[in-house]
């Protein structure tokens, strides 16, 4: 048998598919993009107080790619040679503050659109003037939603040495979960560390629906708890066998609270005064929940209670003593001596008991405010190295980020303060503020002169 092999024209190809055809042909030759990293710095001559060990005079701090690759002094630590030098000498580096209980970004939605009308009965859906909540509060809440960074929020809080921030939701009795941000900048979701960072619980009431009484609070926080258990049992028991069991309805309230009774994720307690701390530490004992107390600002009030059983401490630094406390309500100038003395000897009191804390800004917005408190709780007798460690290392180990935040240490994410002056000094200066290695200048050559 013969084969006889027929020869066929070549294909004719296009100049436009040539060009297209060599061009794939280059990129598929050309090594692969490199990955997203960030600028090296060496900053050298300074000072650091890296609140893990003793101060290192003349220091110097490599940051590479938003991490503290080295540190230590002048004469032992390598400068790269990629890395933009910084002189610092003069300066003071401080790891970057953390407030752990802030409302930092915080939109607060408008709960009216006009004036309130006199009625009798339901008014008619026209004449409420109300707009609809868009952010309702409640377990499944993520405070995330309502946040809107500005820049002038950002620079207050770096001015004052903060680099990192818990924000909270702030309405309700299970007002949401928290976030925690690294204020490294103007876009939100780059500044995210972690999200659903923890569920926080206020002893509040209602308007106009249950529960509108303080002890409807408590007893609708309990029964909250106890279905949320339920709930998670049920669960359980039905994914390990479905045989038999009617399927447990979906319920996305329970479903929100399942991970702070079975997991054990941290609640946090908003307790404006000494009662709400007892209420919260009964809560706490009978779910067995891992919590913290934000406020306190009489916790000293209560030390012996929570020495008994310790839980941490988000010690607000608003010095104002709670309405119907006997402070506010026996005269002026019991109140006044409360406001500049007592309440601000909050912290130190609470450090000669050995109590764990964490200060915090709260619904103070104003970075340089929040300072001036700190330095208020410093003349009430706290100790500056107890509030510097209140600032950084302790809210670290508090929301779980010791490893990674709150001291100046190799690995460790570079969150830096440059200072002139010492960081609680009335006429402190901000200098440089590193957050997640992004630099940030709030002093030019001329003002350092």
């Amino acid at each position: 048998m013969r084969i006889s092999i027929v020869a066929r024209p070549k294909p004719r190809v296009s100049p436009a598919v040539i060009v297209v055809l060599a061009a794939l042909a280059l990129d598929a030759a050309a090594p692969a993009p490199a990955a997203d990293v960030g600028p090296t710095y060496a900053i050298r001559g300074c000072r650091i107080v890296p609140v893990a060990g003793p101060a290192i005079e003349k220091g110097v701090i490599v940051i590479r790619d938003g991490l503290i690759e080295s540190l230590g002094p002048a004469g032992k630590v390598r400068i790269p040679d990629d890395a933009e030098i910084i002189e610092a000498e003069g300066l003071q580096a401080y790891p970057g503050l953390i407030t752990a209980f802030s409302s930092l970004f915080l939109e607060r939605p408008a709960r009216s659109a006009g004036p309130e009308i006199p009625f009798e009965g339901p008014p008619p859906a026209a004449a409420q003037g109300t707009r609809e909540d868009t952010f309702p509060p409640g377990p499944g809440l993520f405070v995330l939603d309502q946040l809107k960074p500005s820049r002038a929020a950002v620079e207050s809080f770096h001015r004052a040495g903060f680099t990192t921030a818990l924000v909270a939701p702030e309405r309700g009795i299970f007002e949401g979960q928290s976030v925690i941000l690294d204020l490294n900048g103007e876009a939100l979701l780059p500044m995210v560390i972690r999200n659903g960072a923890a569920l926080h619980v206020n002893f509040t009431t209602e308007r106009g629906a249950y529960p509108s009484s303080l002890m409807g609070t408590i007893a609708h926080i309990r029964q909250s708890f106890i279905d949320a258990e339920y709930y998670a049992a049920r669960q359980a028991q039905y994914a390990k066998g479905a045989a038999g069991l009617k399927r447990p309805a979906y319920d996305p309230r329970l479903e929100a609270l399942v991970p702070f009774v079975r997991d054990r994720r941290p609640v946090v307690f908003q307790c404006n005064n000494v009662e709400d701390i007892k209420r919260a530490l009964k809560i706490i004992a009978e779910f067995k929940l891992n919590a913290l107390l934000a406020g306190a600002n009489e916790a000293w009030r209560a030390a012996d209670v929570l020495g008994k059983a310790p839980v941490p401490l988000l010690v607000g630094l608003d010095f104002r003593p709670p309405a119907a406390s006997r402070y506010t309500t026996q005269g002026e100038e019991l109140r006044k001596k409360a406001e500049s003395a007592i309440y601000p000897a909050n912290a130190a009191e609470l450090a000669k008991a050995g109590l764990p804390f964490a200060l915090v800004s709260g619904a103070n917005a104003d970075g340089t405010a929040v300072l001036k408190a700190v330095r208020a709780a410093i003349g009430a007798g706290l100790a500056e190295e107890a509030a510097l460690r209140a600032l950084t290392i302790q809210p670290a180990r508090f929301l779980g980020l010791d490893q990674a935040l709150g001291t100046l240490e190799p690995g460790k994410i570079a969150n830096v303060v440059l200072v002139r002056g010492g960081l609680f000094d009335e006429k402190v200066r901000v200098v440089r503020v590193f957050v997640d290695g992004v630099r940030f200048d709030y002093e030019t050559e001329e003002a350092s002169k």
